[in-house]
């Protein structure tokens, strides 16, 4: 099965998403836990890894495409170097997948440091790509990961936790 991304209007994500599902359409969008420092505490917020873009995980026709684009809140496929859709490249699809986490939120990934300096992660998602990591901030509780979407170069943010 292919998968195609689908822009969204800001903030409407998950909206969409459940619409699509109820249209019986199978939509991936990618999901984080982070904590933010806000007022002196640190908060739990859940939000989309790649806001405004939806993943659509099936082969299109031409009566699915016109399903996906005439519902409220999606704008277009994703067009990649002039083709009418944006169509994911197999290791895409695996990063998208592994974002995905199976439906839920990606919990922080847990790190720890050795009198060394050296970095080890014990637990997440971060494990499999540890590789892809750019920047590791464990004071912000930050991983800043790199992936290649539609042939280019993005830069998530992934929750942590130094132990």
């Amino acid at each position: 099965m292919s998968m195609y991304v689908v822009q969204v209007k800001p903030g409407t994500d998950l909206q969409v998403a459940v619409l699509l599902r109820k249209n019986g359409h199978l939509v991936r969008c990618p999901q984080r836990t982070m904590d933010i420092r806000k007022n002196g505490s640190w908060n739990s917020i859940t939000e989309p890894v790649f806001p405004g873009y939806l993943f659509l995980e099936e082969e299109i026709d031409r009566q699915k495409y016109d399903s996906v684009v005439r519902a409220d809140g999606v704008i277009g496929f994703l067009k990649v170097s002039g083709c009418t859709l944006g169509k994911l490249q197999p290791h895409e699809e695996a990063y998208i997948r592994w974002l995905w986490n199976g439906g839920k939120p990606i919990a922080p990934s847990r790190i720890y440091t050795t009198l060394q300096g050296d970095k080890m992660v014990l637990s997440g998602v971060l494990r499999e790509y540890w590789n892809n990591v750019v920047r590791l901030d464990l004071r912000q509780r930050r991983a800043r990961v790199r992936l290649s979407i539609c042939g280019h170069d993005y830069t998530v943010t992934l929750p942590v936790i130094g132990i």
